[in-house]
């Protein structure tokens, strides 16, 4: 009965393999399996905003929203991490999300003006129940946007989804107005939006940088649903 003795080989390079010849009389075989090809590296983003260091907690947020069409600068290389986010703003970040889809609508706010760069994503947003006005006639296009206003029309272009959890651990969970709870509820149970300091800060305004955090946050959890 013949012996089978497998070898070890070693790599010699330029796809060249050697191995010790046992002694004695042999006959070699060699038996091959496919190997799962290797997976390219990340391509690596290069940062366009000279505010937004490498380090800084909400990096990756902007990146992801860099990557995705959703948010850009001001121009000059600049994001505004820390600046305001507005309501005309955040509508244009979902306007772009949907790919900028063009609607027979008519606008009935006194401050959105015909050609603004905004007037279509108001549009749009105000088209599908995502995004209202003051009940004055107005939108305030270029208010700061508070976080319950952000997580609202969030909630809505979601399609206003139940919350797994009603409950809120916040010390200033009664400062939320009526028609953002279930929104909040939502975004909190979902892990799209945390306090801080065992506080919600509903009425709070929204920087640019939690903005990007909070729609990775969202679409990040979409993708594992």
């Amino acid at each position: 009965m013949s012996k089978v003795f497998k070898q070890a080989l070693t790599e010699q390079g330029e796809g060249q393999y050697v191995f010790t010849m046992p002694s004695g009389g042999v006959s070699v075989s060699a038996s091959f399996r496919p190997i799962a090809p290797a997976k390219p590296e990340e391509a690596l983003w290069r940062n366009p905003y000279t505010d937004v260091a490498g380090g800084a907690w909400y990096c990756d947020a902007v990146r992801f929203v860099d990557e995705h069409g959703l948010m850009d600068g001001y121009g000059k290389s600049l994001f505004g991490p820390n600046d305001n986010l507005t309501r005309a703003q955040f509508a244009q970040i979902l306007f772009n999300k949907e790919g900028g889809p063009v609607v027979n609508y008519l606008l009935r706010f006194g401050d959105i003006t015909a050609g603004a760069w905004y007037t279509e994503a108001v549009r749009w947003a105000a088209s599908q129940g995502i995004a209202g006005g003051y009940g004055n006639g107005l939108f305030g296009p270029d208010d700061s946007i508070t976080r319950e206003q952000f997580v609202v029309m969030l909630w809505r272009y979601a399609g206003c989804p139940a919350a797994a959890d009603k409950e809120l651990y916040f010390t200033d969970a009664d400062k939320i107005s009526g028609y953002a709870l279930e929104a909040l509820r939502w975004a909190v149970a979902c892990g799209i939006v945390n306090g801080y300091e065992g506080r919600l800060d509903p009425r709070g305004l929204v920087a640019r940088a939690q903005a990007a955090q909070m729609l990775k946050n969202y679409l990040d959890q979409q993708e594992t649903v």
